[in-house]
């Protein structure tokens, strides 16, 4: 079922309101998807989706994959456009809750190999997008966003991530390094730094634990003090013709790659 909405005063329409201005809807506990193939996802997740709002144009693209217990907001493009504050091609949106903040028990496994990616002060949404996607594709048991990140659950990183989001462990902290200390101390977890310093150990010659966390810094300020101090280990990627620096993202596909190829006898990719 849907309903058509006339007017831009309905309430109901708040939460898609000049979305490219404001971030209310962050503090409101609530995020906002966009496009076809990550709403389909939000809606095939377990999270609480309060509202989907379509243009005419997008509708019977969408109509297949629809749930009737959510509400659908029927809107024609052009106020759609003018609804959210910008040209609204993607034709699609979604509004859910945000899941609560997971316990360490309820992701961590507790024993036998196991990769998590950390992050601190990763501003661009899509470094962030692009870095959960890689930690999906290649088996992470889950994410830690640190302080100084681009909100996990912005449209920018859910269109990024393919809504990867959805289905992985997504843990935001504002002392990623006490989080660090845990997965350390109590969960037997090699944190792994990625740095570029002269007298780190070079990938190619590092071999990886089992149970390893690789955190990642900003690209122009690389990793905090606090974080240094809690690393176990500090790794660099190898680089020629005088390259000094890799995209944040780019640089965890790279570690988590040679992360998966060295597990490769321990841990089989599913088919």
């Amino acid at each position: 079922m849907h309903e058509r909405i006339d007017s831009l005063e309905d309430p109901r329409l708040d939460v898609f309101r000049n979305l490219k201005t404001r971030n209310s809807v962050r503090d409101a506990r609530l995020f906002v998807a966009e496009g076809a193939t990550v709403v389909e996802r939000v809606l095939r997740s377990t999270l609480e989706v309060r509202s989907v709002l379509v243009t005419d144009r997008k509708f019977a693209t969408c109509e297949p994959f629809l749930r009737p217990d959510v509400p659908v907001l029927r809107l024609r493009s052009d106020l759609a456009d003018e609804l959210v504050g910008f040209n609204f091609h993607c034709g699609v949106m979604a509004s859910a809750v945000r899941p609560s903040a997971l316990r360490s028990d309820e992701w961590i496994p507790s024993s036998g190999p196991s990769l998590v990616i950390a992050g601190e002060n990763i501003s661009d949404p899509e470094n962030v997008g692009a870095i959960i996607r890689i930690a999906a594709a290649f088996g992470a048991a889950g994410v830690l966003v640190g302080g100084g990140s681009a909100d996990p659950w912005s449209r920018r990183v859910l269109r990024v991530s393919m809504g990867n989001v959805l289905f992985l462990p997504i843990v935001e902290t504002r002392d990623l390094a006490s989080l660090l200390v845990e997965l350390r101390d109590q969960h037997n977890f090699e944190i792994c730094g990625t740095v570029l310093d002269t007298d780190a150990t070079s990938l190619d010659e590092f071999r990886f634990p089992e149970r390893t966390v690789l955190v990642f810094g900003n690209e122009f300020e690389g990793l905090k003090e606090e974080l240094r101090k809690v690393l176990t280990r500090c790794l660099t990627i190898r680089m020629w013709n005088g390259t000094d620096s890799l995209n944040v993202a780019i640089s965890a596909g790279i570690f988590c790659h040679e992360y998966r190829v060295q597990q490769k006898g321990v841990l089989q990719c599913p088919t």
